[in-house]
């Protein structure tokens, strides 16, 4: 390795570490609604406010993620209704994705069926799926934690954490744990959900690497180390040849 080569290679490992930046407040302004719902987006791109008491609806990232942690906080601002509010995450289609969904009271409808209170994480794979009672053919349900405490209440905010790699999912609310679920994920869309609920709010939401996933910027150093490792020893190897 001559110097030149040493140079560029350092010039380019430098690049690739201050280049990295975390993404930051996610910008809501370019995310798509699906329907059922309403969904505004304030001022700032950083909050949305959806307000339609209906069908299972969606509001979806512009990118894919996967080997991301998110975190941001989210609530219902009315004492009205006790229905769902959730996240979806690796959604590639609306028969394609992983849901959370969180029920503020138990309800028996004759229509729909039983849904009790509490936390739900299931998986879509296709048409035939009842959200209300997580039932079908097509939803597999990965965990969940049904309790008449578990409900989430009226006029208040929660901070949520979603770390969602591809072989775990974990789910925070509050700094409390909710699911840890192995397996095997792909990338999706990353959104927020509402099901027969209005006024439901989402705030602030950051996307960064998540932390069992290596930085790029440490691989960087790592790399940097080796490089400069080699290039040391090759000096010593070419100064003994020239004696």
């Amino acid at each position: 390795m001559n110097i030149r080569m040493l140079k560029t290679s350092l010039a380019v490992l430098f690049l690739s570490m201050s280049s990295f930046v975390n993404a930051g407040l996610l910008d809501l302004n370019t995310w798509t609604p699906t329907s059922g719902g309403t969904w505004t987006v304030d001022g700032t791109g950083t909050s949305v406010l959806q307000t339609t008491n209906g069908d299972p609806t969606f509001f979806l990232s512009d990118s894919n993620y996967i080997d991301s942690i998110f975190e941001g906080s989210f609530g219902v601002e009315t004492t009205s209704d006790d229905d769902y509010i959730g996240f979806a995450f690796g959604y590639n289609n609306s028969n394609d994705f992983l849901l959370f969904d969180w029920k503020q009271g138990t309800q028996n409808s004759s229509s729909w069926g039983y849904a009790p209170s509490g936390f739900t994480l299931s998986k879509t794979s296709g048409p035939n799926v009842n959200y209300w009672d997580h039932t079908g053919s097509d939803i597999t349900v990965l965990a969940s934690d049904y309790d008449p405490s578990n409900g989430w209440a009226d006029n208040t905010v929660y901070d949520f954490t979603l770390d969602f790699t591809m072989t775990g999912i974990k789910i925070g609310i509050d700094g409390t744990n909710i699911f840890d679920v192995s397996g095997s994920f792909n990338t999706g869309k990353f959104g927020f959900y509402n099901f027969s609920q209005s006024q439901v709010r989402y705030a602030g939401f950051e996307e960064e690497v998540s932390p069992s996933v290596p930085e790029p910027s440490s691989i960087a150093i790592l790399t940097l180390g080796i490089i400069l490792l080699a290039s040391k020893n090759l000096c010593r190897l070419q100064r003994k040849r020239d004696e």
